[in-house]
């Protein structure tokens, strides 16, 4: 990644200290792929690892603009993997966890405030990925239902050009295809077909060949 004037300009809006001081520590220095901004809170368990591709960027914890920024956090226990592939933006905030042994894969786009990510097995997010503010995307139960046999942990896959809608919930071993939509307020529990829209408690297919931009 080149560093340009506008990446120059991008990190000084940003948390200057706490941005060169991260990307420093993580082996990112003179590229400074990771811009934090102020408010946020960063936990990396000593075996943890943000991994950033090359020409892909993090911006975490932004306010759009005229207003404020709220307390944004990003942890990543042990052995947990948080991996960027293309250009994503989080708004601030955020509540993103990556939990022990567990992997995020994230493509490009951005999330809207206060979107909370918590990945116990693996959560894979595509490409040109618009995600509405308050949306939860969890990959486990965390508690075992006696007599039920189900796992309590299932990988999540978004594909590429998903919008989630305002308020939505991602549950485990969900996978939603390319150019879905799902609308606001959704507890999506199981999987989404390409260029369809979903809605309601649970989630159910309410039109199909759609096209989004």
């Amino acid at each position: 990644m080149k560093f340009s004037k506008k990446r120059l300009k991008e990190i000084l809006r940003g948390s200057l200290v706490r941005t060169v001081v991260f990307n420093i520590k993580k082996g990112y220095f003179p590229s400074f792929p990771v811009i934090l901004y102020p408010k946020v809170f960063i936990g990396v368990h000593k075996k943890g690892k943000v991994i950033i591709e090359k020409d892909a960027q993090l911006k975490f914890g932004v306010a759009w603009p005229l207003t404020g920024y709220m307390p944004s956090t990003l942890k990543i226990d042990n052995e947990g993997k948080f991996h960027i592939l293309g250009k994503f933006k989080f708004h601030t905030g955020a509540f993103i966890v990556v939990n022990k042994n567990a992997k995020l894969e994230i493509g490009s786009g951005y999330t809207n405030n206060n979107v909370e990510i918590n990945c116990f097995n693996h959560i894979s997010i595509g490409n040109d990925v618009a995600i509405s503010k308050g949306v939860v995307i969890r990959d486990s139960d965390n508690h075992q239902i006696i007599g039920n046999s189900n796992p309590i942990s299932q990988p999540i896959k978004i594909g590429n050009h998903v919008w989630i809608g305002l308020n939505a919930t991602i549950l485990k071993g969900v996978h939603i295809g390319d150019g879905a939509i799902i609308a606001a307020g959704a507890v999506v529990t199981k999987g989404v077909p390409a260029n369809t829209i979903v809605a309601g408690v649970p989630a159910k297919i309410i039109r199909s060949d759609v096209v989004w931009k």
